[in-house]
């Protein structure tokens, strides 16, 4: 009997001892210590656990899984043995294993925080939020530590902000450097809209706990929602962080492949997709992003089976069926106009999801030239998409009004030369669906130009003119009290905050189409840099709109009396420019473009003062990403199918040809 408590002794001082060696780091002596252990007890639970956690800690998490399984198939009710068998699984990228696991600890020990806070950061990874958030506070309620901070989350989701804010503060107050309470406070401040404080906040929390993932996956959010290239790439770094951290984590991986993304680091937004997507294949989102990028970088194939994906992950994915169509060159299937008729007949069916399938619906029976049934499908949507905006077509023409009454002659004259001197920008305006895209890509073809992406530099600076007043709508007019410095610092102010998406090129292309309200602004503050006005036949410019579901901006386009108002009023702004800036701006119209194009190739190059190059003409050969709708068209040889294509819906198309009949005799319009 004294021999068998001096056994019982001696095992339990060297499991001390094997423990004690791990928590020094001298896992070679603890292994040594725990396999003379097993040899003589081979069965011993504690022992065997141990072992894997030794695994775990050196980062051998498929070696954990041996012993970690067999002290479970002993003793099934060791709960700590659980846990850790849950964070084998969750390195080994194993998800689903490791939240059973947890959850099997939980029912064995539903007091233990570190199982709690392990379940919270797994639900986390895969995008359950408010499971997650649950688990949290789970976690916090199993320590009297953490009481006032359950009770401010429970306040929180009553919406008693101000309550919760006050106690956030007061355990601050006490605790200074209470991480949690830091998180939590940011996240409410910018709920309540102060951004930057919440960054603030979130920055302070980073610095004390630079280990603290689900901090640095809040402030890349907070970054991400900012205006400003800067932001992003601030936003870059936090969610780097937040994944290196949390390497398993999908939706930073996705939300970095986001930001990568609008940074126009298209490969590794690519590669960023593709890991969140290897780690929860169920975001339809996020293969829809990954389509998207797919299509900017001229991957067809993939872009479409990325698509393809989205809808096979969530089947009402009508906007996954229009990026399909938006290809320009993806034909529907019997089978896949049948899945999406379908969806418009479930009750459930999101309105956002309905208006896609609407859009995508005309363009496929378009392109089997049933051109009723066609315009129906767009009629419907538009009319759906109409009734979501607040889009006032008079508000429009005022503003033009007084644009075209503020830049006269003597404004121009008087300010000549105020601005920066920069040749670098070369805007190309009009309206959506003119051409702008095949324009961009011939010149940036050019060996000296680089084509950028939509900019909407221009449109801040006019707004935040306005917004600079205490007349919110002072824009233009405030610029007449503007300095030469201050004009000239605006047009600097530009080519600062677009080097982000410039490389080495002497000449970039800024094609925000919405631009042309603005080349007054643009000549004062940027006197040397080039207009190019893409112009195209009005019923095909106007329909072609209509036909277009554009994912941001461009509110004019779902009712044709509207376009055409629209249309008729970007007619005038260009008179007076070329009536006031005479031959400052070349206009290109597409369809003398699709007709000569050698011809009007070199005229554009003349314009912007560049030889003329052979690639010019080759321009569907070059790789550079592009972000338009016609992406897929321009990566073609120069085709005239989409001359006159309104033609096909003449007998639809009444109200548009009535609402253009102030131009009924410049461009020819038919009755």
């Amino acid at each position: 009997m004294n021999q068998e408590k001096e056994i019982q002794v001696s095992v339990k001082e060297a499991y001390a001892n094997a423990v004690s060696l791990l928590e020094s780091g001298n896992y070679k002596l603890a292994e040594k210590q725990l396999a003379e252990i097993l040899i003589n007890y081979p069965n011993d639970p504690n022992a065997l656990r141990l072992s894997g956690v030794s695994s775990i800690d050196q980062g051998k998490p498929e070696i954990a899984l041996i012993p970690l399984q067999k002290a479970l198939k002993i003793a099934p009710d060791f709960s700590q043995a659980h846990e850790d068998l849950g964070t084998a699984w969750f390195l080994l990228g194993d998800l689903n294993k490791s939240e059973v696991c947890l959850k099997t600890a939980l029912k064995l020990d539903p007091s233990k925080f570190s199982t709690w806070k392990s379940l919270g950061d797994l639900l986390s990874d895969q995008g359950k939020d408010e499971e997650a958030n649950k688990a949290y506070e789970k976690a916090l309620s199993t320590n009297t530590k953490y009481s006032d901070l359950t009770k401010a989350m429970t306040l929180v989701r009553k919406g008693q902000i101000g309550e919760a804010e006050k106690i956030y503060k007061q355990i601050l107050k006490d605790d200074p450097k209470n991480v949690d309470a830091l998180r939590l406070l940011a996240l409410l401040t910018t709920k309540g809209g102060a951004v930057d404080q919440g960054i603030m906040i979130l920055k302070k929390c980073t610095e004390i706990a630079p280990d603290y993932a689900l901090a640095w996956g809040n402030l890349a959010n907070m970054y991400r929602q900012k205006e400003g290239y800067e932001n992003l790439d601030k936003s870059i770094y936090c969610f780097k962080k937040a994944t290196e951290l949390r390497p398993n984590w999908a939706e930073g991986w996705a939300g970095l492949g986001t930001v990568y993304t609008r940074s126009s680091l298209h490969e590794e937004g690519i590669v960023a997709y593709q890991k969140s997507i290897s780690i929860k294949e169920d975001q339809p989102r996020v293969h829809l992003s990954l389509g998207h990028v797919y299509k900017t970088t001229g991957e067809q194939n993939q872009s479409i089976n990325s698509y393809k994906d989205a809808i096979k992950h969530f089947d009402m994915f009508g906007e996954a069926y229009w990026s399909l169509a938006n290809l320009k060159t993806y034909i529907f299937s019997d089978e896949e106009i049948k899945l999406m008729k379908l969806q418009l007949t479930k009750d459930d069916l999101p309105e956002r999801e309905k208006v896609h399938l609407l859009f995508a619906l005309g363009k496929a029976y378009e392109d089997r030239k049933e051109y009723k049934i066609s315009f129906d499908y767009y009629d419907q949507g538009n009319d759906l998409n109409r009734g979501r905006s607040t889009y006032d077509p008079k508000a429009v023409e005022a503003i033009s009004r007084r644009i075209i009454n503020f830049f006269d002659g003597n404004l121009i004259k008087d300010k000549l030369d105020w601005g920066h001197a920069a040749p670098d920008p070369i805007f190309i305006v009009g309206l959506p669906r003119s051409g702008s895209t095949l324009i961009e890509q011939i010149l940036s073809s050019h060996s000296k130009v680089e084509g950028t992406m939509e900019l909407p530099n221009i449109l801040n600076i006019a707004r935040e003119l306005g917004s600079g007043t205490k007349d919110q709508t002072a824009y233009p007019e405030v610029l007449s009290k503007l300095s030469k410095n201050e004009i000239k610092s605006l047009g600097k102010q530009y080519i600062s905050e677009t080097k982000f998406i410039r490389s080495s090129f002497p000449f970039f292309i800024d094609k925000m189409p919405n631009n042309f309200s603005h080349i007054g602004l643009i000549h004062l503050i940027l006197p040397n840099a080039k207009i190019i006005d893409a112009r195209r036949n009005p019923l095909d410019t106007c329909f072609s709109c209509y036909k277009q579901l554009f994912a941001r901006g461009q509110m004019f386009t779902y009712d044709l009396s509207e376009i055409a108002r629209y249309y008729v009023n970007y007619i005038k702004l260009m008179d007076h420019w070329d009536e006031i800036l005479p031959g400052k701006v070349h206009k290109v119209v597409y369809e003398d473009m699709v007709q000569n194009q050698e011809e009007e190739t070199r005229k554009l190059l003349d314009y912007c003062d560049l030889p003329f190059e052979e690639e010019c003409l080759n321009f569907y050969e070059t790789k550079r990403a592009i972000k338009t709708a016609s992406s897929e068209q321009v990566r073609q040889p120069i085709y005239k199918q989409s001359v006159q294509l309104w033609q096909n819906y003449e007998e639809f198309l009444d109200q548009l040809k009535i609402a253009l009949s102030p131009l009924k005799t410049r461009f020819d319009i038919p009755d």
